[in-house]
């Protein structure tokens, strides 16, 4: 089998017709009941010539029960991904000549074919393990019993899932970077999204390390969570880009800067960097420590005037006793008697004065050194922003220096990513900013301040809006562009805000309503990863093979729509079933993955022939192939020396 390699990836050639490599042009069906794994060529009577000459030039002739992971290995194959996952780093020992590698494989072929439980491998009702054509097309002479499996995630390590996801995403690469450049040239900028989702385990389970209790789900879990990015794109309508481990407890407002600037690092482009804002800030930042530093030296100004005060009362309190210790024994001496308005008398209540005076005079030097120190401490606090705001301002012009040719970026989270911070942060890295208010209480207070002549606008078929201006989230300083949506659901009228900031008005209400839940896009690609990737359940326990199965996971989502693109211009004849099921994965994977076929593999080519009595009857792919995709522009990788 001769299969093109990556550096000969071009448009997709067709040198060999079906009727070279299969003799001519007819019509094959395959046996009901299958009772060997090789079968001699079997045509209708009136193509029995065709069928001598098939014979004659036949190298493999296979049945499989898995037509689609067929697909998938000799796609595999042909973009160096089985070659280079077989280098991976991964300290276990070979055993019965499989390398640990492979095992490695066979998990992501498993995660293709759909498996819920890695036990499937074996054990299911079409034993992928148990299908030699499926080993053959992934590069091995055959797959291990699932145990082995487990215990191959269970011995990876951190250079393993590093080294793993590094391959990954390098072969993905050029699948994004074309689907970058379609996108903005279709559409002049790029949407993405960014959600958090929840991994649940049992509650009582105390074998998954790390897990931990947290909201998941409308509801407290047991388990971890996962951060998504996920592009929206004119391709295959979404690429689900990067994902990222936390522990159950983890809030999304934490998961959101990496989550960026890893999409960021993956897509390679970025939008323009606000630095005007960064700049104000700045100023407002200087200028409340210039009224500090004044504030600041009054208080020392009147610490010196109490230090003076004091200095004075302390030596009248050192005189007052002697005086009137020289005056007491005067009196004694000569017998007169104190009286109220004597000297005695007026310099005891002298002495007591300056006391009190003293004290006075303590408490409020006490204050001013309070003052002074919460002043020195608010100026110290303001000269830390200012350092981290220069640098953050040095950070971004560097990206605006590296970054010719900035693109209009639009970022869609959910309200647990909207914080203040999170807000300033997106808005001053040059994203349009689409999300949900961060309390439910805010659409409260807004309701509060319409009038009865409000007017709604309908924005969807039971939901009304009402644009209420500008809005200052607490600890964000930007005004934001305020929607008050209204849905009107059977048993209650409910409120939400959204919240929209751009370098231009927002867009019409219905418009700005329908963008912002476009985001389900990212939601059905978890549902997705969940229900037809094996990304709902963990199918071993160890932290590390945990990861390896989310990172294939989330890979094998992309894949499946790059094997289906491929498919089609490899494609011979098809009915309208297959035809459908190239733009749904979950068919590709349910019941593509799960056809049976037949497998030529000869001296002129490779035909993969469908099952004439299954759902995609009359298909014929021709694997002889390449793998096409369109190079990014140099446009957009241009970058200054």
């Amino acid at each position: 089998m001769i299969i093109p390699t990556q550096a000969e990836l071009g448009m997709p050639l067709a040198t060999r017709s079906v009727e070279q490599i299969l003799g001519r042009k007819g019509h094959w069906s395959l046996p009901r009941k299958m009772d060997k794994d090789v079968y001699q060529v079997r045509r209708k009577s009136v193509y029995g010539e065709a069928a001598e000459i098939a014979a004659k030039v036949e190298e493999i002739d296979q049945t499989t029960e898995h037509a689609g992971l067929i697909l998938a290995g000799y796609f595999a194959q042909a973009l160096g991904l089985i070659s280079q996952l077989e280098e991976v780093p991964l300290e276990q020992k070979q055993q019965r000549g499989r390398s640990p590698q492979s095992k490695l494989i066979e998990t992501l072929v498993g995660i293709l074919g759909g498996i819920e439980y890695l036990q499937d491998l074996n054990l299911g009702a079409q034993p992928i393990v148990k299908d030699p054509a499926v080993a053959g097309a992934w590069g091995q002479a055959s797959f291990a019993h699932y145990t082995g499996v487990s215990r191959t995630l269970e011995a990876a390590d951190e250079k393993t899932l590093q080294a793993v996801v590094e391959l990954l995403r390098q072969i993905s690469q050029p699948f994004i970077d074309w689907a970058v450049v379609e996108t903005i040239r279709k559409k002049g900028g790029l949407i993405a999204d960014v959600d958090l989702s929840g991994r649940e385990v049992s509650p009582t389970s105390r074998d998954y390390k790390g897990a931990t209790f947290g909201w998941m789900d409308d509801d407290v879990r047991n388990g971890y969570q996962a951060a998504i990015t996920s592009l929206s794109c004119e391709l295959w309508q979404r690429l689900q880009v990067a994902l990222r481990r936390y522990t159950g407890r983890t809030h999304s407002a934490e998961c959101l800067q990496a989550a960026v600037q890893e999409l960021e690092q993956i897509l390679n482009v970025r939008p323009q960097r606000r630095l005007t804002l960064v700049e104000k800030r700045g100023e407002a930042v200087r200028a409340q420590m210039q009224a500090l530093q004044a504030r600041l030296e009054q208080v020392e100004g009147e610490e010196q005037a109490f230090w003076r005060l004091l200095g004075q009362e302390k030596r009248t309190c050192q005189a007052l006793p002697g005086e009137i210790a020289h005056l007491e024994e005067i009196y004694r001496a000569k017998g007169w008697q104190e009286k109220p308005h004597s000297a005695l008398a007026k310099a005891r209540l002298g002495l007591a004065a300056a006391q009190k005076r003293e004290q006075r005079i303590w408490r409020q030097l006490h204050q001013a050194q309070t003052l002074h120190a919460n002043l020195e401490r608010k100026l110290q606090a303001l000269q830390d922003q200012q350092n981290e705001l220069e640098q953050w301002l040095d950070k971004l012009q560097t990206d605006n220096l590296t970054n010719p040719n900035p693109i209009p970026f639009t970022l869609r989270i959910d309200a647990g990513f909207s914080t203040g911070q999170n807000l300033t942060w997106l808005i001053e890295m040059g994203y349009i900013v689409l999300t949900k208010a961060h309390h439910s209480n805010i659409a409260h207070s807004l309701l509060k301040t319409l009038t009865p002549s409000a007017v709604w606008t309908c924005v969807g078929s039971n939901a009304d809006a009402i644009c209420m201006g500008d809005y200052f989230q607490h600890d964000c300083p930007y005004p934001l562009q305020a929607m008050l949506v209204r849905y009107s659901l059977p048993s209650e009228i409910r409120y939400t805000t959204l919240f929209y900031y751009a370098d231009t008005p927002a867009p019409p209400l219905p418009a700005w309503f329908r963008l912002y839940n476009g985001r389900q896009i990212i939601e059905a690609g978890i549902k997705e990863e969940k229900s037809v990737f094996t990304l709902k359940r963990h199918l071993v326990r160890s932290p590390i093979g945990m990861q390896l199965q989310e990172q294939f996971a989330l890979f094998a989502a992309n894949f499946i729509r790059w094997a289906a693109a491929w498919a089609r211009s490899i494609l011979r004849q098809a009915n309208h079933n297959f035809e459908r099921a190239l733009g749904q994965p979950k068919s590709l994977v349910r019941i593509f993955s799960q056809t049976r076929a037949r497998w030529v593999c000869n001296a002129l080519g490779n035909m993969l022939l469908l099952d004439s009595n299954g759902p995609f009857a009359d298909t014929i792919l021709c694997l002889s192939g390449q793998v096409a995709f369109q190079m990014a522009l140099p446009l957009f990788k241009f970058s200054p020396p």
